[in-house]
């Protein structure tokens, strides 16, 4: 078994990148369409997150978005939100 370990795609370029390289996979049948569609719910779901802070920038008029890969985790006071 091997040790190697994938690459975990940290922005656009890098999803971009994983999503050619689950279809080439795919293509040469080295892995099976259960494991590429999982792989590809899970870049879509970067390419999701990505979209929507565009969307983000552009409801609240600012020039720049936010780099996502860069951003900490902020805690949130998920009893407070639900109220």
């Amino acid at each position: 078994m091997s040790t190697q370990k994938t690459p975990r795609p940290v922005n656009q370029k890098s999803v971009y990148n994983s999503f050619a390289s689950v279809y080439e996979k795919l293509m040469n049948e080295e892995i099976p369409v259960d494991k590429a569609e999982a792989a590809c719910n899970a870049l879509n779901g970067m390419n999701r997150s990505y979209a929507l802070e565009i969307k983000r920038a552009e409801l609240e008029k600012t020039p720049t978005i936010r780099i996502l890969e860069l951003k900490t985790f902020e805690e949130a006071d998920l009893e407070a939100a639900k109220s």
